[in-house]
């Protein structure tokens, strides 16, 4: 490997983490037996069956890259793009320290949204009950224990997590494998669900391998849907929450998550009102209110907010015309033509140019620049590519529009913004060390940018791959230009003492 690297020139890596990840599942469910190996006969034996695992992805891979072009004809590069990384993006793009603060605040707000709420009491219990904690921030306080190692780790390699041998071990214990892979079960291996729900691996009494360190971080808050639905099983039907789904989906990722944010990022500059201002001061009629607007002088914003999955199976790699489909039904429209996110956002924009928004009629529709934003939960949509797709199905519906003689020469493509990009800026956005409209619209210009007279081959193949690029990845870097480094420091320091709340002479941790 080292000979083809120094002929190539070129950094030479096999060790794919999905590929790692099947080796994995597949190893985790044999049965235990004595070594009949050497340490260098199990290495050699590794990289063997690493190799023979590349060899389907490959084949998945170029069958995913034939199928979208396909599909996708008149955007290739985006195509290739999403082929290349639909199945494996959140895998391979990370920064785990980032993963960690954002999961971090969005937990504890989570939990401030659960606590505050008389109704959420029962459900709230039932989860404290089951991982043996008095509170939430005691629940954090534990679970520290595993993130602290991954943080800390210098290089790469084995990360495990020794619990303290004292009178607390077997609580502890018993904490740590409400995470754990539960042996002599078989493993869901569809987009590695078994191990995004359970992370860790007992090796031994006490001892608790990280089977890969970014499935650990964000099990950190994505996996407390799912702690809190099995919690919500356990109540009995008068306290059970009928639909688990939307309390937390609607009422806290849109309501109350991205309605703090957004109302940060705007409050004081403009007109700004949230999707449920708007539905308790105007029942709207027919198709639904936007999720959020914003308006400041002949700028407006329009939100759609989607906290959707993808099916697993779809996502697993094996069929991009499936991923592709299921996209669609998420974010332009489903089997019975609901419309969705794209046409969603399009008939607002519709609405608003003919003055049908009766919440905001001071402008002229001529004059009006439009900004259609689609935020969405999951940094998984931050793939290379999908905003250009999403954008096309907007655009379609925007040559409907013009067809009926309306404004839309001001209206600015659709741009996908996830919420961890909202919570990582928002502070800036705030204090107006960034001005939201004005990042849009740097960010449509670089999508955007012509060649020039001169250009070389090297920055024309930059100026193309940047018109894929998602917005998450043009605003770290737009932003780390002029010294921001993408972290809510006030949020930040705000959760600490409440994670330590209770905890007496102690410095705030975690």
């Amino acid at each position: 490997m080292t000979s083809l690297a120094q002929r190539t020139g070129a950094k030479v890596n096999f060790l794919h983490p999905k590929v790692v990840l099947q080796l994995y599942g597949y190893c985790f469910e044999l049965p235990d037996c004595a070594d009949t190996q050497s340490y260098p006969e199990v290495e050699r034996n590794l990289y063997k069956a690493c190799l023979t695992l590349n060899g389907p992805y490959i084949r998945q891979q170029d069958h995913a890259m034939a199928d979208a072009n396909r599909l996708l004809p008149t955007h290739r590069l985006a195509a290739l793009a999403l082929a290349g990384t639909f199945s494996d993006f959140e895998l391979v793009n990370h920064r785990l320290p980032n993963i960690t603060l954002l999961q971090l605040i969005k937990s504890v707000r989570f939990f401030e949204f659960i606590e505050a709420e008389a109704r959420f009491q029962p459900l709230l219990q039932a989860f404290l009950e089951r991982f043996g904690c008095q509170d939430w921030p005691e629940y954090f306080r534990k679970l520290s224990g595993v993130i602290k190692p991954v943080m800390q780790a210098k290089k790469r390699g084995r990360i495990a997590v020794e619990v303290t041998p004292d009178a607390d071990f077997e609580a502890n214990r018993a904490f740590l494998r409400h995470f754990t892979l539960p042996e002599n079960m078989p493993l869901d291996q569809a987009d590695f669900t078994s191990l995004r729900t359970t992370p860790l691996c007992e090796e031994e009494p006490g001892t608790f391998a990280l089977v890969y360190p970014v499935l650990v971080l964000e099990a950190l808050h994505k996996g407390l849907y799912f702690q809190f639905a099995l919690a919500n099983r356990t109540l009995p039907k008068g306290q059970r929450e009928p639909d688990w789904r939307s309390v937390y989906c609607d009422l806290f990722s849109e309501q109350y998550l991205m309605y703090m944010l957004l109302d940060a990022t705007f409050r004081g500059r403009g007109l700004a009102l949230s999707g449920r201002a708007i539905f308790d001061g105007w029942q709207l009629k027919g198709q639904s209110e936007p999720d959020y607007y914003f308006r400041h002088d002949n700028r407006a914003v329009l939100f759609e907010s989607k906290d959707v999955w993808v099916n697993k199976v779809a996502k697993a790699g094996h069929d991009f015309a499936t991923y592709l489909d299921e996209v669609k039904k998420k974010f332009y429209e489903d089997e019975e033509q609901h419309p969705k996110a794209a046409r969603q956002l399009a008939n607002n924009v519709k609405r608003l140019l003919r003055h049908k928004l009766p919440f905001d009629a001071n402008f002229d529709p001529a004059e009006l620049i439009i900004y259609p934003v689609l935020v969405v939960q999951d940094r998984l949509y931050n793939q290379p590519g999908l905003n250009v797709v999403v954008n096309d199905w907007f655009q379609e519906e925007l040559a409907k529009l013009a067809k009926e003689g309306l404004p839309v020469h001001n209206v600015r493509p659709l741009i996908i913004i996830d919420a961890d990009t909202l919570l990582a800026y928002h502070e800036d956005f705030r204090d107006g060390r960034l001005v939201f409209e004005d990042v849009l619209e740097e960010y449509v210009a670089y999508l955007r940018a012509p060649a020039w007279a001169g250009i070389s081959v090297a920055e024309d193949e930059q100026r193309q791959m940047q018109s894929i690029h998602p917005f998450a990845l043009f605003l770290e870097n737009y932003a780390e230009k002029r010294g921001m480094s993408g972290t809510p420091k006030e949020m930040l320091y705000q959760i600490l003492p409440i994670i330590n709340r209770g905890v007496s002479d102690e410095p705030a941790q975690l």
